[in-house]
């Protein structure tokens, strides 16, 4: 006769997958706007991919359009770094306040680039944003409700 089986570690398992998934997918569109923002810095290019190129105005308003776009790409690059870090254990070395903050203004960062995204028309790009701010919405909830897949998740067994 086999033993009972736990209806709860299934679930947990299954929250475990999907909360994972949504890190993962956060993660990858914050490391697809650092790409973009990269190579437009050795483009020396504004604006994003597939968007209409700016005014000439605004490169005259930024002296150093690499400059510029390296910045945007290493706050894309920290973005990616802390939702992959809050995926592990590792990550309860920051104080939960700090880093449940830092997940917070990364969702809203992901809602600022659907709103620049959004009056463009680049369908292809608001797409990946849209899922982007899915993804980080959801990973924001589920590491303020401590579910399993989370730094400060249950331990699995």
């Amino acid at each position: 006769m086999s033993a009972p089986h736990s209806p709860a570690a299934p679930d947990a398992a299954r929250t475990r997958g999907l909360v994972r998934t949504a890190g993962l997918v956060t993660a990858a569109h914050w490391l697809f706007y650092t790409a973009e923002k990269a190579y437009l810095a050795a483009a020396g290019r504004l604006g994003m991919l597939g968007s209409p190129d700016p005014p000439a105005s605004a490169y005259r308003e930024i002296p150093d359009v690499a400059a510029a776009q390296l910045g945007n790409a290493a706050i894309g690059a920290l973005a990616t770094a802390l939702v992959l870090l809050s995926l592990t254990r590792a990550a309860r070395i920051l104080p939960r306040p700090l880093l449940l903050g830092a997940l917070l203004l990364i969702t809203l960062a992901t809602a600022g680039a659907v709103a620049l995204v959004a009056p463009h028309g680049n369908w292809a790009h608001l797409a990946l944003s849209a899922a982007g701010l899915c993804a980080a919405a959801l990973f924001t909830y589920a590491s303020f409700r401590r579910l399993p897949g989370t730094a400060h998740g249950p331990t699995p067994r």
